[in-house]
Protein backbone atom coordinates (compact mmCIF):
# COMPACT_ATOMS: atom_id res chain seq x y z
CA UNK A 1 0.00 0.00 0.00
CA UNK A 2 1.04 3.79 -0.45
CA UNK A 3 1.85 5.97 2.21
CA UNK A 4 -1.18 9.01 2.36
CA UNK A 5 1.34 11.32 3.35
CA UNK A 6 4.39 10.97 1.23
CA UNK A 7 2.76 8.48 -1.18
CA UNK A 8 6.10 5.86 -0.41
CA UNK A 9 5.08 2.06 -0.75
CA UNK A 10 5.23 0.47 2.47
CA UNK A 11 7.06 -2.40 2.55
CA UNK A 12 5.44 -6.24 3.98
CA UNK A 13 2.84 -6.30 6.15
CA UNK A 14 3.59 -2.96 8.55
CA UNK A 15 1.17 -0.06 9.53
CA UNK A 16 3.72 2.51 9.77
CA UNK A 17 5.52 4.39 6.90
CA UNK A 18 9.32 3.48 6.99
CA UNK A 19 10.31 6.96 5.23
CA UNK A 20 8.34 8.95 7.37
CA UNK A 21 6.98 7.36 10.19
CA UNK A 22 3.13 7.85 9.70
CA UNK A 23 0.87 5.47 11.63
CA UNK A 24 -1.30 4.60 8.74
CA UNK A 25 -4.18 2.84 10.95
CA UNK A 26 -4.26 6.10 12.92
CA UNK A 27 -4.21 8.27 9.79
CA UNK A 28 -7.34 6.90 8.47
CA UNK A 29 -9.00 6.54 12.42
CA UNK A 30 -8.38 10.20 11.69
CA UNK A 31 -9.88 10.59 8.15
CA UNK A 32 -13.53 8.53 9.39
CA UNK A 33 -13.79 10.69 12.08
CA UNK A 34 -13.13 14.11 10.28
CA UNK A 35 -15.78 12.25 7.77
CA UNK A 36 -18.15 12.19 10.54
CA UNK A 37 -17.94 14.85 12.17
CA UNK A 38 -18.62 16.71 8.69
CA UNK A 39 -21.60 14.48 8.68
CA UNK A 40 -22.87 15.57 12.08
CA UNK A 41 -22.00 19.52 10.55
CA UNK A 42 -23.95 18.98 7.95
CA UNK A 43 -27.23 17.69 9.24
CA UNK A 44 -26.70 20.58 11.82
CA UNK A 45 -26.64 23.07 8.72
CA UNK A 46 -29.78 21.09 7.13
CA UNK A 47 -32.11 21.76 9.97
CA UNK A 48 -30.93 25.62 10.39
CA UNK A 49 -28.63 24.89 13.46
CA UNK A 50 -25.04 26.94 12.39
CA UNK A 51 -23.51 27.43 15.86
CA UNK A 52 -23.03 23.62 16.37
CA UNK A 53 -23.00 22.84 12.38
CA UNK A 54 -19.54 25.15 12.51
CA UNK A 55 -18.56 23.72 15.59
CA UNK A 56 -18.36 20.37 14.06
CA UNK A 57 -17.49 21.00 10.87
CA UNK A 58 -14.47 23.06 12.86
CA UNK A 59 -13.49 19.83 14.62
CA UNK A 60 -13.31 18.16 11.03
CA UNK A 61 -11.15 20.40 9.65
CA UNK A 62 -9.35 20.25 12.76
CA UNK A 63 -8.59 16.48 13.29
CA UNK A 64 -8.32 16.27 8.95
CA UNK A 65 -7.19 19.45 7.58
CA UNK A 66 -6.99 18.47 4.25
CA UNK A 67 -10.60 17.52 4.35
CA UNK A 68 -11.87 19.79 1.47
CA UNK A 69 -15.70 19.13 1.76
CA UNK A 70 -15.36 20.02 4.70
CA UNK A 71 -13.64 23.26 4.56
CA UNK A 72 -15.51 24.57 1.74
CA UNK A 73 -18.58 23.84 3.96
CA UNK A 74 -17.46 25.57 6.71
CA UNK A 75 -16.36 28.54 4.51
CA UNK A 76 -19.74 28.58 3.00
CA UNK A 77 -21.98 28.46 7.12
CA UNK A 78 -19.75 31.28 7.92
CA UNK A 79 -20.54 33.34 5.52
CA UNK A 80 -23.87 32.63 5.66
CA UNK A 81 -23.39 34.25 9.22
CA UNK A 82 -21.84 36.94 8.38
CA UNK A 83 -17.97 36.54 9.11
CA UNK A 84 -16.81 36.64 5.17
CA UNK A 85 -13.11 37.06 6.45
CA UNK A 86 -12.94 33.92 8.41
CA UNK A 87 -14.65 32.04 5.37
CA UNK A 88 -12.34 33.27 2.77
CA UNK A 89 -9.77 32.18 4.74
CA UNK A 90 -10.85 28.59 4.66
CA UNK A 91 -11.47 28.74 1.08
CA UNK A 92 -8.19 29.67 0.54
CA UNK A 93 -6.62 26.78 2.32
CA UNK A 94 -8.76 24.43 0.29
CA UNK A 95 -7.39 26.27 -2.70
CA UNK A 96 -4.18 25.12 -1.47
CA UNK A 97 -4.42 21.44 -0.94
CA UNK A 98 -6.37 20.83 -4.12
CA UNK A 99 -5.51 23.23 -6.62
CA UNK A 100 -7.60 21.26 -9.14
CA UNK A 101 -11.70 20.17 -9.25
CA UNK A 102 -12.20 22.70 -6.04
CA UNK A 103 -15.73 24.32 -5.14
CA UNK A 104 -13.90 26.93 -3.40
CA UNK A 105 -12.31 28.33 -6.61
CA UNK A 106 -15.78 28.79 -7.80
CA UNK A 107 -16.68 30.11 -4.09
CA UNK A 108 -14.01 33.16 -4.48
CA UNK A 109 -14.78 33.96 -8.09
CA UNK A 110 -18.29 35.01 -6.53
CA UNK A 111 -16.51 37.03 -4.05
CA UNK A 112 -14.20 38.85 -6.61
CA UNK A 113 -17.63 39.81 -8.44
CA UNK A 114 -19.37 41.13 -5.23
CA UNK A 115 -16.53 43.25 -4.25
CA UNK A 116 -19.07 45.85 -2.67
CA UNK A 117 -20.73 43.02 -0.69
CA UNK A 118 -17.09 42.21 0.94
CA UNK A 119 -16.61 45.41 1.66
CA UNK A 120 -20.33 46.26 3.07
CA UNK A 121 -19.32 42.94 5.23
CA UNK A 122 -16.11 43.95 6.56
CA UNK A 123 -17.60 47.44 7.71
CA UNK A 124 -20.48 45.90 9.33
CA UNK A 125 -17.38 43.86 11.52
CA UNK A 126 -15.87 47.29 12.07
CA UNK A 127 -18.98 48.72 13.73
CA UNK A 128 -19.25 45.47 15.88
CA UNK A 129 -16.03 46.19 17.01
CA UNK A 130 -16.86 49.52 17.45
CA UNK A 131 -19.97 48.54 19.46
CA UNK A 132 -18.01 46.37 22.06
CA UNK A 133 -15.91 49.26 22.94
CA UNK A 134 -18.88 51.52 23.25
CA UNK A 135 -20.43 48.71 25.71
CA UNK A 136 -17.32 48.55 27.62
CA UNK A 137 -17.34 52.45 27.98
CA UNK A 138 -21.02 52.17 29.04
CA UNK A 139 -22.51 54.23 25.78
CA UNK A 140 -25.19 51.65 25.07
CA UNK A 141 -26.46 54.10 23.11
CA UNK A 142 -23.92 54.59 20.52
CA UNK A 143 -23.21 50.74 20.64
CA UNK A 144 -26.93 50.61 19.13
CA UNK A 145 -26.51 52.90 16.51
CA UNK A 146 -22.92 50.86 15.40
CA UNK A 147 -24.99 47.39 15.91
CA UNK A 148 -27.77 48.74 13.59
CA UNK A 149 -25.74 50.07 10.75
CA UNK A 150 -24.14 47.02 11.18
CA UNK A 151 -27.01 44.80 10.94
CA UNK A 152 -28.20 46.82 7.40
CA UNK A 153 -24.89 46.08 5.92
CA UNK A 154 -24.58 42.53 6.75
CA UNK A 155 -28.40 41.42 7.74
CA UNK A 156 -27.21 37.72 8.41
CA UNK A 157 -24.89 39.13 10.91
CA UNK A 158 -26.13 36.66 14.21
CA UNK A 159 -22.89 37.96 16.28
CA UNK A 160 -24.08 41.61 15.62
CA UNK A 161 -28.04 40.76 16.11
CA UNK A 162 -27.30 38.62 19.50
CA UNK A 163 -25.26 41.95 20.76
CA UNK A 164 -27.92 44.53 19.43
CA UNK A 165 -30.39 42.06 21.78
CA UNK A 166 -28.23 42.47 24.90
CA UNK A 167 -27.73 46.25 24.43
CA UNK A 168 -31.83 46.09 24.23
CA UNK A 169 -31.97 44.51 27.37
CA UNK A 170 -29.75 46.49 29.00
CA UNK A 171 -32.11 48.90 28.33
CA UNK A 172 -34.89 47.53 29.35
CA UNK A 173 -36.96 48.08 25.46
CA UNK A 174 -37.83 44.61 25.37
CA UNK A 175 -39.80 44.63 22.12
CA UNK A 176 -37.41 45.62 20.22
CA UNK A 177 -35.10 43.04 22.06
CA UNK A 178 -37.87 40.13 21.00
CA UNK A 179 -37.79 41.77 17.62
CA UNK A 180 -34.02 41.65 17.09
CA UNK A 181 -33.72 37.92 19.01
CA UNK A 182 -36.28 36.43 16.43
CA UNK A 183 -34.09 38.03 13.28
CA UNK A 184 -31.49 36.26 14.87
CA UNK A 185 -32.95 32.83 15.10
CA UNK A 186 -34.49 33.29 11.67
CA UNK A 187 -31.08 32.99 10.47
CA UNK A 188 -29.51 30.40 13.41
CA UNK A 189 -32.70 28.70 14.55
CA UNK A 190 -30.99 27.13 17.72
CA UNK A 191 -28.00 29.83 18.68
CA UNK A 192 -27.43 29.48 22.65
CA UNK A 193 -27.08 32.75 23.36
CA UNK A 194 -29.65 33.94 20.82
CA UNK A 195 -32.34 31.03 22.78
CA UNK A 196 -31.17 32.40 25.84
CA UNK A 197 -32.20 35.98 25.24
CA UNK A 198 -35.01 34.21 23.97
CA UNK A 199 -35.69 32.95 27.36
CA UNK A 200 -35.19 35.90 29.38
CA UNK A 201 -37.74 37.87 27.23
CA UNK A 202 -40.49 34.84 27.29
CA UNK A 203 -39.94 33.19 30.67
CA UNK A 204 -42.99 31.10 29.94
CA UNK A 205 -43.10 30.44 26.43
CA UNK A 206 -40.67 27.96 24.77
CA UNK A 207 -39.32 28.19 20.94
CA UNK A 208 -39.65 25.17 18.77
CA UNK A 209 -36.75 25.07 16.41
CA UNK A 210 -37.90 26.08 12.88
CA UNK A 211 -37.21 23.46 9.67
CA UNK A 212 -34.43 24.58 7.70
CA UNK A 213 -35.82 25.75 4.04
CA UNK A 214 -32.51 24.81 2.03
CA UNK A 215 -30.46 21.41 2.04
CA UNK A 216 -27.05 21.56 1.51
CA UNK A 217 -25.16 18.22 -0.91
CA UNK A 218 -24.35 15.39 1.38
CA UNK A 219 -20.99 13.13 1.53
CA UNK A 220 -21.98 10.07 -0.75
CA UNK A 221 -19.70 7.09 -1.23
CA UNK A 222 -20.33 3.96 -3.31
CA UNK A 223 -19.06 1.01 -2.28
CA UNK A 224 -19.51 -2.16 -4.40
CA UNK A 225 -18.65 -5.81 -3.47
CA UNK A 226 -16.33 -7.78 -4.81
CA UNK A 227 -17.15 -10.05 -7.14
CA UNK A 228 -17.40 -13.82 -6.72
CA UNK A 229 -15.86 -16.39 -9.17
CA UNK A 230 -17.95 -19.36 -9.99
CA UNK A 231 -16.23 -22.55 -9.54
CA UNK A 232 -16.02 -24.57 -12.27
CA UNK A 233 -17.20 -28.37 -11.43
CA UNK A 234 -15.66 -31.59 -13.53
CA UNK A 235 -16.94 -34.69 -13.59
CA UNK A 236 -14.86 -37.94 -13.62
CA UNK A 237 -16.10 -41.61 -14.25
CA UNK A 238 -15.73 -43.92 -11.76
CA UNK A 239 -12.92 -45.52 -13.43
CA UNK A 240 -10.72 -43.02 -14.12
CA UNK A 241 -11.27 -41.35 -10.61
CA UNK A 242 -9.71 -44.66 -8.94
CA UNK A 243 -6.96 -44.52 -11.29
CA UNK A 244 -6.39 -40.80 -10.21
CA UNK A 245 -6.35 -41.49 -6.46
CA UNK A 246 -4.12 -44.57 -6.23
CA UNK A 247 -1.54 -42.38 -8.52
CA UNK A 248 -1.66 -39.88 -6.24
CA UNK A 249 -1.10 -42.37 -3.13
CA UNK A 250 1.57 -43.59 -4.76
CA UNK A 251 3.00 -40.59 -5.42
CA UNK A 252 2.79 -38.71 -2.02
CA UNK A 253 4.35 -41.46 -0.56
CA UNK A 254 7.24 -41.37 -2.83
CA UNK A 255 7.67 -38.05 -1.82
CA UNK A 256 7.06 -38.36 1.75
CA UNK A 257 10.46 -41.13 2.11
CA UNK A 258 12.61 -38.96 -0.39
CA UNK A 259 11.85 -35.57 0.78
CA UNK A 260 10.24 -35.20 3.31
CA UNK A 261 13.54 -35.23 5.52
CA UNK A 262 14.86 -32.49 3.74
CA UNK A 263 12.30 -30.50 3.93
CA UNK A 264 11.65 -30.54 7.09
CA UNK A 265 15.05 -29.76 7.84
CA UNK A 266 14.70 -26.81 5.31
CA UNK A 267 11.13 -25.61 6.75
CA UNK A 268 12.71 -25.39 10.61
CA UNK A 269 16.14 -23.25 9.47
CA UNK A 270 13.29 -21.10 7.65
CA UNK A 271 11.11 -20.84 10.83
CA UNK A 272 14.49 -19.90 13.00
CA UNK A 273 15.31 -17.13 10.37
CA UNK A 274 12.12 -15.68 10.46
CA UNK A 275 12.07 -15.58 14.16
CA UNK A 276 15.66 -14.23 13.82
CA UNK A 277 14.55 -11.51 11.57
CA UNK A 278 10.92 -10.75 13.69
CA UNK A 279 13.24 -10.59 16.46
CA UNK A 280 15.48 -7.93 14.95
CA UNK A 281 12.64 -6.05 13.53
CA UNK A 282 10.82 -5.56 16.93
CA UNK A 283 14.34 -4.36 18.16
CA UNK A 284 14.53 -1.92 15.27
CA UNK A 285 10.69 -0.79 15.93
CA UNK A 286 11.35 -0.25 19.06
CA UNK A 287 14.37 1.98 18.39
CA UNK A 288 12.62 3.62 16.08
CA UNK A 289 9.58 4.14 18.77
CA UNK A 290 12.01 5.20 21.71
CA UNK A 291 14.12 7.83 19.37
CA UNK A 292 10.33 9.41 18.03
CA UNK A 293 9.38 9.67 21.75
CA UNK A 294 12.50 11.31 22.36
CA UNK A 295 12.43 13.75 19.13
CA UNK A 296 8.63 14.78 19.78
CA UNK A 297 9.87 15.36 23.35
CA UNK A 298 12.44 17.63 22.19
CA UNK A 299 10.20 18.86 19.60
CA UNK A 300 7.19 19.42 22.54
CA UNK A 301 9.79 21.48 24.56
CA UNK A 302 11.01 23.78 21.10
CA UNK A 303 7.44 24.55 20.85
CA UNK A 304 6.63 25.52 23.63
CA UNK A 305 9.50 28.12 24.11
CA UNK A 306 8.77 29.52 20.34
CA UNK A 307 5.24 30.19 22.01
CA UNK A 308 6.60 31.85 25.02
CA UNK A 309 8.88 34.20 22.98
CA UNK A 310 5.57 34.87 20.23
CA UNK A 311 3.65 35.74 23.59
CA UNK A 312 6.63 38.11 24.70
CA UNK A 313 6.76 39.59 21.05
CA UNK A 314 3.09 39.82 20.97
CA UNK A 315 2.93 41.59 24.03
CA UNK A 316 5.97 44.00 23.42
CA UNK A 317 4.62 44.60 19.90
CA UNK A 318 1.17 45.64 21.11
CA UNK A 319 2.30 47.81 23.50
CA UNK A 320 4.64 49.79 21.20
CA UNK A 321 1.17 49.80 18.92
CA UNK A 322 -0.31 51.43 21.97
CA UNK A 323 2.38 53.58 22.44
CA UNK A 324 1.95 54.60 18.48
CA UNK A 325 -1.96 55.11 18.83
CA UNK A 326 -1.18 57.78 22.50
CA UNK A 327 1.59 59.78 20.13
CA UNK A 328 -0.77 59.98 16.89
CA UNK A 329 -3.99 61.04 19.28
CA UNK A 330 -1.01 63.33 21.09
CA UNK A 331 -0.60 65.31 17.22
CA UNK A 332 -4.02 65.43 16.95
CA UNK A 333 -4.74 66.41 20.27
CA UNK A 334 -2.45 69.91 19.55
CA UNK A 335 -3.65 70.01 15.90
CA UNK A 336 -7.45 70.65 18.13
CA UNK A 337 -8.92 67.66 16.44
CA UNK A 338 -9.80 66.58 19.88
CA UNK A 339 -12.70 64.03 18.53
CA UNK A 340 -10.08 61.87 16.87
CA UNK A 341 -7.93 61.46 19.46
CA UNK A 342 -10.09 60.86 22.15
CA UNK A 343 -11.41 57.85 19.94
CA UNK A 344 -7.80 56.39 19.73
CA UNK A 345 -7.30 56.53 23.15
CA UNK A 346 -10.85 55.00 23.98
CA UNK A 347 -9.92 51.95 21.84
CA UNK A 348 -8.06 50.57 24.40
CA UNK A 349 -8.72 50.44 28.37
CA UNK A 350 -5.12 49.47 29.77
CA UNK A 351 -2.30 52.14 30.68
CA UNK A 352 -0.88 50.69 33.11
CA UNK A 353 2.00 49.02 31.17
CA UNK A 354 2.58 51.56 28.95
CA UNK A 355 5.88 53.85 29.70
CA UNK A 356 5.03 56.21 32.11
CA UNK A 357 5.47 59.25 30.24
CA UNK A 358 3.32 58.09 27.92
CA UNK A 359 0.65 57.25 30.37
CA UNK A 360 0.91 60.75 31.75
CA UNK A 361 0.69 61.99 28.14
CA UNK A 362 -2.82 60.14 28.11
CA UNK A 363 -4.34 60.55 30.86
CA UNK A 364 -3.39 64.49 30.46
CA UNK A 365 -4.89 63.96 26.84
CA UNK A 366 -8.77 62.98 27.83
CA UNK A 367 -8.43 65.28 31.42
CA UNK A 368 -8.29 68.00 28.71
CA UNK A 369 -10.76 67.17 26.14
CA UNK A 370 -13.20 66.02 27.72
CA UNK A 371 -14.61 69.19 29.27
CA UNK A 372 -13.47 70.81 26.23
CA UNK A 373 -15.44 68.68 23.69
CA UNK A 374 -18.39 68.67 26.63
CA UNK A 375 -18.86 72.11 25.76
CA UNK A 376 -18.42 72.22 22.01
CA UNK A 377 -21.19 69.87 21.51
CA UNK A 378 -23.14 71.77 24.40
CA UNK A 379 -22.92 75.13 22.12
CA UNK A 380 -23.89 72.99 19.02
CA UNK A 381 -27.01 71.58 20.37
CA UNK A 382 -28.22 74.24 22.31
CA UNK A 383 -27.62 76.76 18.83
CA UNK A 384 -30.32 73.66 16.78
CA UNK A 385 -32.50 73.36 20.74
CA UNK A 386 -33.01 76.95 20.12
CA UNK A 387 -33.30 77.78 16.85
CA UNK A 388 -36.09 78.98 14.96
CA UNK A 389 -37.17 75.67 13.50
CA UNK A 390 -35.49 73.18 16.34
CA UNK A 391 -33.27 70.65 15.17
CA UNK A 392 -34.28 67.75 17.16
CA UNK A 393 -31.83 65.33 16.09
CA UNK A 394 -28.88 67.72 15.85
CA UNK A 395 -30.07 68.78 18.67
CA UNK A 396 -30.43 65.47 20.46
CA UNK A 397 -27.07 64.09 19.66
CA UNK A 398 -24.83 67.03 20.06
CA UNK A 399 -26.24 67.47 23.80
CA UNK A 400 -26.28 63.44 24.71
CA UNK A 401 -22.28 63.46 23.36
CA UNK A 402 -22.25 66.39 25.82
CA UNK A 403 -23.80 64.79 28.59
CA UNK A 404 -21.15 61.83 28.18
CA UNK A 405 -17.79 63.99 28.17
CA UNK A 406 -19.21 67.04 30.98
CA UNK A 407 -19.44 66.36 35.06
CA UNK A 408 -21.92 67.43 37.14
CA UNK A 409 -19.26 70.62 38.31
CA UNK A 410 -19.96 72.20 34.24
CA UNK A 411 -21.70 75.65 34.79
CA UNK A 412 -24.06 74.77 31.85
CA UNK A 413 -24.71 71.33 33.85
CA UNK A 414 -28.78 72.38 34.92
CA UNK A 415 -29.06 73.74 31.49
CA UNK A 416 -28.02 70.80 30.02
CA UNK A 417 -30.23 68.93 31.79
CA UNK A 418 -33.42 70.66 31.02
CA UNK A 419 -32.82 70.57 27.35
CA UNK A 420 -32.52 66.87 27.58
CA UNK A 421 -35.39 66.11 29.10
CA UNK A 422 -37.22 68.30 27.01
CA UNK A 423 -36.20 66.66 24.10
CA UNK A 424 -37.03 63.42 25.07
CA UNK A 425 -40.45 64.72 26.87
CA UNK A 426 -41.14 66.14 22.53
CA UNK A 427 -40.85 62.77 21.51
CA UNK A 428 -44.16 61.97 22.79
CA UNK A 429 -42.66 57.66 22.62
CA UNK A 430 -43.04 56.06 25.68
CA UNK A 431 -40.07 54.30 25.62
CA UNK A 432 -38.41 57.89 26.12
CA UNK A 433 -40.28 59.27 28.67
CA UNK A 434 -38.58 57.33 31.55
CA UNK A 435 -35.40 59.71 30.17
CA UNK A 436 -36.80 62.83 30.37
CA UNK A 437 -38.05 62.38 33.87
CA UNK A 438 -34.88 61.00 34.70
CA UNK A 439 -33.00 64.45 33.37
CA UNK A 440 -35.64 66.60 34.92
CA UNK A 441 -36.13 64.88 38.06
CA UNK A 442 -32.61 65.00 38.50
CA UNK A 443 -32.42 68.87 37.64
CA UNK A 444 -35.47 69.33 40.32
CA UNK A 445 -33.10 67.62 42.53
CA UNK A 446 -30.09 70.21 42.32
CA UNK A 447 -32.62 73.47 41.86
CA UNK A 448 -35.44 72.04 44.03
CA UNK A 449 -37.12 76.15 44.65
CA UNK A 450 -36.38 77.91 40.95
CA UNK A 451 -34.21 77.61 38.51
CA UNK A 452 -31.80 80.16 38.65
CA UNK A 453 -30.56 81.66 35.00
CA UNK A 454 -33.83 80.51 33.62
CA UNK A 455 -37.04 82.37 32.28
CA UNK A 456 -40.01 82.21 33.40
CA UNK A 457 -41.65 80.56 30.70
CA UNK A 458 -38.53 77.98 30.67
CA UNK A 459 -39.84 77.28 34.39
CA UNK A 460 -43.53 76.64 33.75
CA UNK A 461 -42.67 74.64 31.14
CA UNK A 462 -40.54 72.59 33.46
CA UNK A 463 -43.14 72.59 35.73
CA UNK A 464 -45.87 71.33 33.37
CA UNK A 465 -43.47 68.65 32.55
CA UNK A 466 -42.84 67.43 35.69
CA UNK A 467 -46.00 67.28 37.17
CA UNK A 468 -47.24 65.52 33.69
CA UNK A 469 -43.86 62.50 34.15
CA UNK A 470 -45.06 62.04 38.12
CA UNK A 471 -48.24 61.37 37.23
CA UNK A 472 -47.34 59.46 34.61
CA UNK A 473 -44.83 57.55 36.29
CA UNK A 474 -46.63 57.09 39.59
CA UNK A 475 -49.55 55.88 37.25
CA UNK A 476 -47.01 53.70 36.38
Amino acid sequence: MKCPNCQRIIRGNNTVCQNCNLDTVLYMKGVGLSDKLYNQGLERLKSGDFFHGIQALTKSVTVNKKNVLARNLLGLALFEVGHTGEAITHWIISQLVQKENNHATRYMEIVHKNTKQIERANEAIEMYNKALSHIKQGSDDLAIIQLKKAVDQSPNFVDALNLLTFCYLIQNERERAAATVERALAIDTVSPIALNYHSLINPNKSRAARTALKAKPTIAAAYKPLGIEEKKQRTFHFSELLTFIIGVACALALCYFLFVPALESAREKEREDAAQHLMNVREQHQANIAKAEEEKTDLNTTIANLHNEMTVYNDELDIQRRVNDVNRAHFLYLDDKLQPAVDILQSFSVYDDLPPDIRQRAETILEDSYPRLGLEYYNVGHSAFNAATRDTYLALTSLENAHRYLTEEALVWNRLLFMLGTLYYDTNEDDRSEDAYRFLNELRERAPSNLPGFTGGERTAFNNMLRDLDARMGGA
